[in-house]
C-alpha cells in the first residue's frame, strides 16, 4: 500500500509540472586546453546551489565548501527563499541515507541531461546511480522538480549575473594547468582512447573531485573531473595549482578506467571480500569504505604513484609515502605489478588485457593487506 501511495504522489506531481512553463537552456563557459575542456556547467552549478540551501550540509557538510566567499553569500540571499520548494524536499529524502542521492551521485546525474533537464538518449545510464537516485521514476520526477525550481527563482538571471566571475574561474584553472597533454599519459596508459575529458568547476564543492564519466554506445566514455575549490584565494574560489591540479586529474580520469574493470572481473575478487577487515584503519576512513571501493582506490593510487614516479624519484618517493601514510599497504606489491605491465605492452596493450594480474594482488592470501 505504502509503495502504491509513494507512485500515485509521484505521478501527481510530474503531471502537475507538465503546465509549467519550459527551461530555457543558458550557455555553459568552457575553455579547451590541449583537448582538455574547462567548464563551468549550469546544470551542475544548480544543483550545487539545491545542495546548498538543503539539509545535505548539515549532514554531508565536509562535501560542502565552508568557506565564505562573496559568491556563496549571493547564493544563499538569492535562493534562501525557496528552500521549501519542493525539489529541496525531495532532494533531502533521497539524500540523507547511506548509499542515496549524495557524494558524486547528484553532478553525475545532471551530467546524463541536457540544458533542459532531460535524460539524454545517446548514452547507457548507469543503474547503480539510477538506484542511487531512487529508480528511473524518480529521477524524472527529481529533474521535472529541478526544472520548477530554476524557472521560479530565476536561476538564468541569477547566473548570466555571475557569468563574469564564472568566467574568472575557468581561466584562472586554465592558466595554472601548465604543459602537460594529460589526455594523452592517461590513454598511453590505459591503452584506450576516450571520446572527450572535462573538468567542472563548482564553487560551492569543497576539496572533493567525482571522476564521473557517461558511457555511449561505441564503449568510448566522455570523463568529467568534477572538483571544488581547494581554498580561497584573493576572496574567490581557487581550484589549485599545477602540481595540485595534476595529481587530481590523474586519479579522478582513472576512475572512469578502473571502476568499469573491477566490476567486468568482479566475479575474479567478490569471494575476497572478508580481507576488508584487515584493511589498515586510516585506509578504511579515509580511502575506501567497501571491498569494491577498496580495490579501486588501492589500485589508483598505485597508478598514480607510478606516474610521480614517471616524474622523478624524489617526486614518487614524496608521493608514495603519502599513500602509504593513507594506509594503502599492498603499494609495493602493486607497484611492482603496474611496472611490470609498462614493461610488457608488448603482451598487454591495455590495462584491461592485465587487469586480472592486479585483482590476484587483492585476492592472495600470501600478500598482507
Amino acid at each position: 500500500m505504502k509503495k502504491l501511495l509513494s507512485i500515485f504522489f509521484l505521478l501527481s506531481i510530474f503531471i502537475s509540472l507538465q503546465a509549467q512553463d519550459s527551461f530555457k537552456p543558458i550557455e555553459e563557459i568552457t575553455r579547451v586546453h590541449n583537448k582538455l575542456k574547462v567548464s563551468v556547467l549550469p546544470k551542475v552549478e544548480l544543483i550545487s546551489i539545491v545542495q546548498t540551501i538543503s539539509k545535505y550540509p548539515t549532514v554531508l557538510g565536509f562535501l560542502m565548501t565552508k568557506d565564505s566567499s562573496q559568491y556563496k553569500e549571493d547564493v544563499v540571499n538569492h535562493f534562501k527563499a525557496f528552500e521549501g520548494h519542493p525539489v529541496i524536499k525531495m532532494f533531502d529524502r533521497l539524500s540523507l541515507k547511506p548509499r542515496g542521492f549524495n557524494f558524486s551521485a547528484p553532478s553525475n546525474i545532471m551530467l546524463y541531461t541536457d540544458g533542459s533537464f532531460q535524460l539524454k538518449e545517446d548514452i547507457e545510464l548507469d543503474d547503480f546511480v539510477i538506484s542511487r537516485s531512487g529508480g528511473i521514476d524518480s529521477v524524472k520526477v527529481f529533474l521535472n522538480l529541478l526544472e520548477d525550481f530554476a524557472i521560479k527563482s530565476s536561476f538564468n538571471d541569477f547566473f548570466e549575473e555571475h557569468r563574469d566571475f564564472y568566467e574568472d574561474l575557468v581561466e584562472t584553472t586554465v592558466g595554472n594547468l601548465g604543459p602537460r597533454d594529460y589526455i594523452s599519459e592517461i590513454e598511453n596508459f590505459y591503452g584506450k582512447k576516450q571520446k572527450a575529458y572535462s573538468i567542472v568547476l563548482v564553487s560551492l564543492y569543497s576539496y572533493v573531485g567525482f571522476g564521473n564519466s557517461l558511457l555511449f554506445s561505441n564503449g568510448q566514455r566522455e570523463m568529467y573531473n568534477t572538483m571544488g575549490a581547494c581554498k580561497l584565494k584573493d576572496g574567490q574560489p581557487f581550484f589549485g595549482n599545477e602540481n595540485y591540479l595534476k595529481q587530481l586529474l590523474r586519479h579522478e580520469f582513472s576512475h572512469p578506467f578502473i571502476n568499469p574493470l573491477t566490476e567486468k572481473y568482479w566475479d575474479h575478487i567478490k569471494d575476497h571480500s572478508q580481507r576488508f577487515d584487515s584493511i589498515p584503519e586510516a585506509a578504511r576512513k579515509t580511502v575506501c569504505h567497501e571491498w569494491e571501493e577498496c580495490v579501486n582506490e588501492f589500485t589508483i593510487r598505485a597508478i598514480v604513484t607510478q606516474f610521480s614516479y614517471g616524474e622523478s624519484k624524489e617526486y614518487g618517493l614524496r608521493w608514495y609515502k603519502r599513500e602509504k601514510s593513507n594506509g594503502v599497504s599492498n603499494l609495493d606489491i602493486l607497484l611492482d605489478k603496474i611496472r611490470y605491465y609498462q614493461l610488457n605492452r608488448e603482451k598487454y596493450p591495455t590495462f584491461d588485457s592485465y587487469y586480472k594480474e592486479i585483482l590476484g594482488v587483492f585476492k592472495d592470501e600470501k600478500i598482507s593487506i
